[in-house]
């Protein structure tokens, strides 16, 4: 049994020995863990860009409008009112001038 146990050491070693490390998986596959890397961080940068393009709003003036509308209809009823009187001002001076001629 021991014999049988050297020898299969022996063996082994000589495997070991004889085996060239271009062969094995590990030299095949070397490159691949960094290609797969490079990869996954260009996908990322492609996504975090597109990600950024996605919140930014379509009018940058956006905000300002939205903050500023709630005065705006404050102001509506006022600025309709001096609408009116602009009109009716207009209308008296046309009838006034009508008279006159």
């Amino acid at each position: 049994m021991e014999e049988e146990s050297r020898k299969r050491k022996e063996r082994l070693a000589k495997m070991r020995q004889s085996r060239d490390i271009g062969d094995t998986v590990e030299a095949a596959v070397s490159g691949v863990v960094e290609e797969t890397v490079a990869k996954h961080q260009r996908e990322a940068e492609q996504q975090q860009e597109i990600d950024i393009e996605a919140i930014a709003p379509k009018r940058a003036d956006w905000d300002l409008k939205r903050d500023l509308q709630k005065r705006l209809d404050a102001l509506q009823p006022q600025n309709e009112a001096a609408i009116r009187e602009l009109i009716r001002r207009r209308l008296q001076e046309s009838d006034a001038k009508m008279k006159t001629t």
